[in-house]
């Protein structure tokens, strides 16, 4: 059995316009997803180093992606595992109705409506660093790796501007200038969805998160890892190693077609 050709998808990041390469999960990246105890900021930032690379093959620095390319990576993952479209259902909040309403968007069409803006009179300082024309305080954009470093901080808000903001002393008008530049340079892919309920027309409102959506989702679609192994070990006599090295649509396949044969049902 050769060792397989991964699939893999072109993608380019909203922020720093990076190029990247994206393959799809193995069941090696599926054991990471169910058996690897982590924080969920730390799975997203393997994940994403393990399955994407530069379009010159080079591994990914997943560490310095700022919070929004990391997050819109793991959507185009997503779109890559499981499709364009994202369906959910949750339950209208008043009291005298508690329908279920399902809520669906296109991936790409909720990438497509999160534009990113340079604000006026704003320019780069140095690379990686921005400051308003006339000013010298400055500041960056949060990275993967400041998310990591104020995990469990007790104020987590003024750890990270103590890191991306520059002096340590800003006047409150230029920080909210600020906070709302670096929102237009990179905005925010988690936020809040707001609908309609069809039974009573009261407004429905969800907070989507996106790196709890995606790896939960990636972790369910993980699950069944440990059976597909025993049956196709079993039927093929293939090493768990070389299973394991499958990309997960190829061994879906394999499975499929035996359970159409009757083998495993």
């Amino acid at each position: 059995m050769k060792s397989p050709r991964h699939n893999t998808e072109g993608v380019r990041l909203p922020v720093s316009r990076l190029a990247v390469m994206l393959r799809q999960p193995t069941g090696e990246d599926d054991l990471v997803l169910r058996e690897w105890r982590m924080s969920q900021h730390v799975l997203a930032q393997t994940l994403a180093a393990r399955l994407a690379r530069t379009d010159d093959g080079q591994p990914l620095d997943a560490d310095a992606l700022c919070v929004t390319d990391l997050q819109a990576l793991l959507l185009r993952l997503r779109q890559v595992v499981a499709g364009d479209v994202i369906q959910a259902e949750v339950t209208c909040a008043s009291s005298q109705c508690r329908a279920r309403v399902d809520i669906a968007f296109r991936i790409s069409e909720y990438l497509e409506s999160h534009p990113v803006r340079t604000p006026r009179g704003l320019a780069p300082s140095e690379p990686g660093w921005f400051q308003f024309a006339g000013e010298t305080a400055r500041f960056r954009l949060p990275s993967v790796l400041d998310l990591r470093a104020i995990e469990g901080q007790r104020l987590p808000d003024r750890a990270l501007a103590r890191l991306c903001m520059e002096p340590a002393e800003i006047p409150p008008a230029l920080r909210r200038r600020m906070e709302r530049a670096m929102e237009a340079l990179a905005p925010p892919l988690s936020r809040s969805l707001v609908g309609e309920c069809p039974e009573c027309g009261r407004p429905v409102e969800v907070y989507f998160d996106v790196e709890t959506y995606v790896l939960r989702e990636l972790s369910d679609r993980a699950a069944g890892i440990y059976q597909d192994v025993h049956l196709l070990a079993l039927h093929y006599k293939w090493p768990e190693d070389r299973i394991l090295a499958l990309p997960r649509n190829r061994r879906m396949q394999y499975v499929e077609m035996l359970r159409d044969q009757g083998v495993g049902a």
